[in-house]
């Protein structure tokens, strides 16, 4: 191997001026390599300097990688990277057989930065060789400060993507305690709002105000609990209507505890633009407005159950007295006229509405006082006698989403009298759900004579005494296609006044004197007996309220 300290002899032998000027040149080019130090260019310098220097070419280049020496240029050579590496950072020469060889480590800051292996035909001259050793003194010099500049502008690059990141993160967090700041201001005004009076209205209006949108409340019914419009917008109809059916533009969000929905909240977004922040505000509103309606709902439910207890006393004919004061409790007045209501309903509803808590909505919607009781098949209502139910089938419909219900409405009654009440408003409920009409509302009071009718057993025996009264009338008048039936009870209706009889009907006397010929003829009935027209008239009337007496 040779060092540069094996041309020692002839860096101190007197030089010529060939070499003087090899000398400068040297110079030159290791001033040129740090002027842009970089690794590329500086191994081509270093290429054409041992060139012009000895007629060298570079095989092969390698650059300091770590603790090791990595190929930078030239063919792949396995043998030669291993003599290279064989070298240790020595330079010297290589047997190759190959003409003649040599490798060329250039260090710098005591460190190897990267060799050459040189390549001619003939050994170059012992001055040649001490100019290219000479020559690897500022080019491992000038790799050294390549590989510098090269760490530092990677750390500049560093600095500068973990200044950029720390902008990026300054300004999220910036954004992040503008919008906690938002938030905090919304939960205030929110907590603010719940501690009025009237929370959930107050809660409508803040969220109203944060959104600057119309906000609506509604209980789990369709109820409207709160409504603030903006710029004249009109309140919406059931906001959990089907999408078809909800007003345009409103965005519903339901309002739960637990599994159960309590109430939906709507606000009037027909872009569905809302912000962030909106969102935010809409969801808290909601959580909030659930603790509200949650406590409602708990008191109501306390007031639910005395009321249940009180109705379940008075129609079991508790002392009017303690009852008189448990209902003041209730602010319910015992004082004037009641009535006893029963309702049936198909369960479950199609919606799972509970039949007891959409009977109470109706009924307060309505503006009727009521004491409710849940039973096995049926709910109780003990209600004033003010009251006009009329509606009340249709409201329950429309609220449980099915018509398959009946309603039975006692008599009116005092307080004492309850147990009476209730159970005409059972027998109401039994002759409707036994009649051909089975759903609607039945008044005891409009049942007439079908109030002391026996329906039971599915009527048979009523049947079986119209039947034997005015069995052989019906047939005929399927048959014919006439109106003995009506004809009869026409007559019996007029007292057996034949001319009161054909003016109500509208036909001649002698036509009415057949028509009760042929009557007398089927029926085997003397028109005048008076049990057989006693008889006859009930059979008519039964049959008439059987058919349509039932509204």
């Amino acid at each position: 191997m040779c060092a540069l300290s094996d041309l020692e002899p002839v860096a101190q032998a007197d030089l010529d001026a060939k070499a003087r000027s090899d000398l400068y040149d040297l110079f030159r080019v290791g001033s040129t390599m740090f002027e842009r130090p970089t690794t590329r260019r500086t191994l081509r310098l270093t290429s054409a300097a041992a060139k012009t220097i000895a007629g060298c070419t570079v095989v092969a280049a390698y650059v300091a990688e770590g603790d090791r020496l990595a190929r930078y240029s030239g063919r792949a050579n396995r043998r030669l990277d291993l003599l290279v590496e064989s070298c240790a950072g020595s330079s010297g020469a290589l047997k190759t057989g190959r003409g003649w060889r040599y490798a060329l480590f250039l260090r710098g800051t005591s460190k190897v930065k990267g060799a050459l292996v040189l390549q001619t035909t003939v050994e170059p001259s012992p001055q040649a060789l001490f100019l290219l050793c000479a020559l690897a003194e500022p080019t491992g010099a000038a790799l050294a400060t390549s590989e510098l500049i090269d760490r530092e502008r990677h750390r500049v690059d560093e600095l500068r993507q973990l200044g950029e990141a720390r902008e990026g993160v300054n300004r999220t967090l910036a954004a992040t305690v503008v919008r906690l700041n938002t938030h905090q201001l919304i939960l205030d005004s929110f907590v603010a709002a719940a501690g009025t009076g009237n929370g959930e209205a107050q809660i409508v209006a803040a969220l109203s105000a944060v959104t600057r949108r119309s906000v609506a409340l509604q209980d789990s019914f369709g109820n409207e609990r709160a409504f603030v419009g903006v710029d004249g917008s009109p309140a919406p109809s059931n906001l959990r209507a089907p999408a078809g059916v909800l007003t345009p533009g409103w965005r519903s969000t339901e309002i739960r505890a637990g599994e159960e929905t309590v109430g939906v909240i709507g606000i009037l977004d027909p872009d569905d633009d809302r912000s962030d922040d909106d969102r935010f505000a809409v969801e808290h509103a909601s959580a909030m407005i659930a603790v509200e309606l949650v406590h409602h709902r708990g008191v109501a439910e306390v007031e639910i159950r005395l009321g249940r207890d009180l109705a379940d006393d008075l129609v079991a004919g508790a002392d009017v007295i303690d009852a008189g004061a448990r209902a003041e409790m209730l602010h319910f007045d015992l004082s004037g006229p009641q009535r006893a209501v029963l309702v049936s309903w198909q369960h479950p509803s199609p919606n799972g509405f509970d039949l007891g808590t959409a009977l109470g909505h109706e009924l307060a919607a309505m503006r009727v006082p009521a004491l409710i009781s849940r039973r096995a098949d049926t709910v109780l209502a003990i209600v004033a006698d003010r009251t006009d139910l009329s509606s009340l089938y249709e409201r329950l419909s429309s609220a449980l989403f099915s018509e398959r219900g009946t309603i039975g409405v006692g008599g009116c009654c005092i307080a004492d009298d309850l147990p009476r009440s209730f159970a005409e408003a059972g027998r109401a409920l039994k002759i409707r759900v036994e009649s051909s009409r089975p759903y609607g509302l039945s008044n005891h009071d409009d049942l007439g004579l079908l109030r002391i009718l026996d329906t039971s057993n599915d009527g048979l025996e009523l049947n079986r005494y119209l039947d034997e009264w005015l069995g052989t009338l019906v047939e005929h008048d399927r048959d014919h296609h006439s109106e003995l039936v009506h004809t009869l009870s026409v007559y019996l209706d007029c007292g057996g006044n034949y001319d009161r009889t054909a003016g109500a009907l509208i036909i001649h006397r002698s036509t009415l004197r057949y028509r009760l010929g042929r009557i007398r003829d089927l029926t085997g009935r003397d028109l005048a007996d008076p049990d057989s027209r006693l008889n006859l008239h009930i059979a008519v009337r039964a049959r008439a309220a059987l058919r349509d007496g039932l509204r």
